[in-house]
């Protein structure tokens, strides 16, 4: 999911979609967490902010070009619309002009929607079918209908699925210090998850999330599963913004998005969410989509993040 494609000469009527996107109104400051908002991606695509709030924008006037632009900054709008809390009424007509006049679509507007209406489940319904498709066509390319069968035994029942590989995930704490794979056993360890082929361990086509936790440098806590949620977003390159929806929603809107994790509110820093997005479209492999991480396990970890082109976190 990149976020920094717009030519320069796009850049200011994007950011100022944004702004609009985030407050509507001209006679309404912007909040800090929206200023933060508005520079880490001005920051992000290399354009300076005036010191002044930016003008909104005439819906008319929200001209980019090309349906992939057009795409992208309606999604990069919805994310706006949802840093507030409760939404705002304005921010999601503007929402719904926007993709009128970009003549394109996003389920987002229709996640926007149900939260506007208080409507969560409904909400929690659209973004997890979107992202079960994407799940089940990953499983499906990895080990055909059975990859399919284990997947749900695994996320429904808790049934230890992919028992095959179990040793050779085990044997990662064998690796010397410092490489990936010792790094990853320790994090699988430290935090009491299961291993492939464990009872309720992880399905071994969705070993990458965890994987990608390590070399993301981001923790299992709610602020770090909306960092990591967000980076992965912004690393696949078919439709990432399913990993951006489910994490605004479980850790920043309190829809809870899985049994597993309690649902939080107000964890949606816009520095750190847009950063995390950002480091994951800039590296080179979709590490989501029928990532071989094997062969980089033995290697030591800042070199495996020189090879994928991963970038440092914000300071």
């Amino acid at each position: 999911m990149d976020i920094d494609l717009f030519p320069r000469h796009e850049l200011p009527t994007v950011l100022r979609v944004l702004r609009t996107a985030l407050q509507p109104r001209d006679e309404v400051a912007l909040t800090s967490a929206e200023r933060r908002f508005l520079g880490t991606y001005a920051f992000i695509a290399g354009e300076p902010l005036p010191p002044a709030d930016l003008p909104p924008i005439a819906v008319e006037q929200a001209v980019v070009s090309g349906p992939h632009a057009r795409r992208r900054l309606l999604q990069l709008a919805a994310l706006a619309v949802l840093l507030a809390r409760p939404l705002r009424g304005e921010a999601v007509a503007f929402l719904h002009a926007l993709a009128r006049q970009l003549r394109t679509h996003d389920s987002a507007l229709a996640v926007v929607d149900a939260l506007h209406r208080g409507r969560t489940l409904r909400a929690r319904f659209i973004v997890a079918r979107r992202g079960m498709r994407a799940f089940v066509r990953e499983a499906w390319l990895a080990e055909g209908a059975m990859g399919v069968v284990r997947m749900y035994a695994a996320m429904f029942f808790k049934r230890a699925v992919n028992r095959d590989h179990l040793w050779k995930f085990r044997r990662l704490g064998l690796l010397p210090e410092g490489t990936l794979g010792r790094s990853y056993w320790r994090h699988m360890t430290e935090a009491g998850f299961g291993f492939p082929g464990e009872p309720a361990g992880i399905p071994a086509p969705m070993a990458f999330h965890d994987v990608l936790h390590v070399l993301a440098d981001n923790a299992t806590t709610p602020a770090g599963e909306i960092q990591q949620a967000s980076f992965q977003g912004g690393n696949r390159r078919d439709d990432g913004f399913f990993f951006v929806l489910f994490a605004v929603l479980q850790f920043h809107h309190g829809v809870r998005m899985t049994p597993v994790t309690p649902a939080r509110v107000d964890l949606f820093e816009p520095e750190r969410v847009l950063w995390a997005i950002h480091r994951g479209a800039c590296c080179h492999v979709d590490m989501t989509h029928q990532w071989d991480f094997w062969p980089l396990m033995a290697l030591p970890l800042p070199e495996v993040r020189a090879r994928l082109g991963l970038l440092p976190k914000l300071a």
